[in-house]
């Protein structure tokens, strides 16, 4: 089943990092929001609803936004599907333009992080595996030990990610960070769980950004009549129950939401020119890549170290820098990809941009579920 086509009509972000306390989550928004709307030349009468990406928000941050913005009274969603909660918002948004019930959608995702979260984010308490110390850090190392068994990967070419997103993130103005680092800094960096270390793992970020999404009607509304990227199709799907001893890095939730993907877009994974990717530690970038069906199993850590994942290489990943580079605040992570493939498919990135850019996909994976392979992943697929 396919629907049509959202169009994106404005895009815009907020620098991720690190912000004082007296910078609040709904400051962010609305920034972020603001520069979306100002980059499609509409004001906030075209705005037929809001959606609002977020985890530690709290109760009605998005309503929170919505007044101080000038949207209150409108519609407005709030979505936590952690990591992915961005990307689910903006499934939602095109979702309601297809149904008709919107012409003109803002979705936003931001996260206030760094006054909230202390050291890595936790599951449920409630969640067994964590119980146990099988915390997502643990689990990470877990996969890069397996994958390097089975797959006979070094350590060193797991490191490589990092070292990549950095350089991408180096042209990326709005990345929490925009220095390169080498092979030794990540290999000697402090270690978090073995073989895993400090620089490995997505930094804990603040951020906010916004995605302005029409359908034709809302494009012609807003006196737009030139092309305007389109977001095809959004999957969304769960971890399901785990049997037995399986495969650790099976992916078969990823498999699972890149079929659903190509499915509702009407796009296979040869089309695809670029990713923007969920690496929230280097091993997640390889693994996924690979359950997705775009990197041959078990070759995604030699696809790095030899290039191919790079800017100029076959497939590039993450021209953004990734959320280890650019940062993950958690709630606004799937919007922020958006922006990205929306500046790449416009071929206004810069130093950054992936040449002849046509069709992009972005992949999120959020929470984990014990007893299951996964909590929710998302995948946005994008065309000129």
């Amino acid at each position: 089943m396919t629907l049509a086509p959202a169009h994106v009509a404005g895009v815009g972000m907020i620098r991720f990092g690190r912000y004082p306390a007296e910078v609040t989550l709904e400051d962010m928004a609305v920034r972020a929001a603001r520069t979306a709307l100002d980059d499609a030349g509409a004001g906030l009468a075209a705005v037929d609803g809001l959606y609002v990406g977020h985890v530690f928000g709290g109760p009605v941050a998005g309503q929170r936004v919505a007044a101080r913005l000038g949207l209150d009274g409108r519609p407005v969603s709030n979505h936590e599907n952690y990591c992915a909660s961005g990307a689910t918002a903006i499934r939602e948004a095109w979702v309601a333009l297809a149904a008709g019930l919107h012409d003109v959608a803002l979705v936003i995702g931001v996260e206030k992080m760094t006054d909230r979260v202390a050291g890595g984010v936790r599951p449920d308490p409630g969640d067994l595996d964590a119980a146990v110390g099988y915390v997502m850090a643990a689990g990470h190392a877990m996969s890069a030990r397996r994958y390097m068994a089975d797959h006979g990967a070094t350590r060193d070419q797991i490191a490589a990610v990092a070292v990549k997103n950095h350089a991408h993130s180096v042209h990326n103005p709005w990345a929490q960070y925009q220095e390169p680092i080498d092979l030794p800094t990540v290999l000697g960096a402090r270690p978090i769980a073995e073989p895993l270390g400090l620089l490995d793992c997505s930094p804990i970020s603040d951020g906010a950004a916004a995605v302005l999404l029409c359908s034709r009607a809302g494009l012609r509304r807003l006196g737009i009549d030139g092309p305007a990227p389109r977001v095809l199709g959004v999957g969304l799907v769960s971890g399901s129950v785990q049997t037995g001893l399986g495969d650790l890095n099976a992916e078969d939730v990823s498999r699972r939401a890149g079929e659903q993907a190509w499915a509702l877009s009407g796009v296979g994974p040869d089309d695809v020119d670029l990713v923007e990717m969920h690496d929230c530690f280097t091993i997640a970038e390889i693994v996924r890549m690979e359950g997705l069906g775009l990197v041959p199993r078990g070759e995604g850590a030699a696809w790095t170290a030899a290039g191919h994942t790079a800017l100029g290489g076959r497939l590039p990943v993450n021209p953004s820098g990734g959320l280890l580079s650019r940062g993950h605040p958690v709630g606004a992570t799937g919007a922020a990809q958006v922006c990205e493939l929306t500046w790449q498919l416009r071929g206004s990135a810069g130093g950054r941009q992936v040449e002849n850019a046509r069709t992009g996909l972005a992949y999120c994976k959020g929470g984990t579920v014990n007893g299951t392979d996964g909590g929710s992943v998302t995948t946005v697929v994008m065309a000129r």
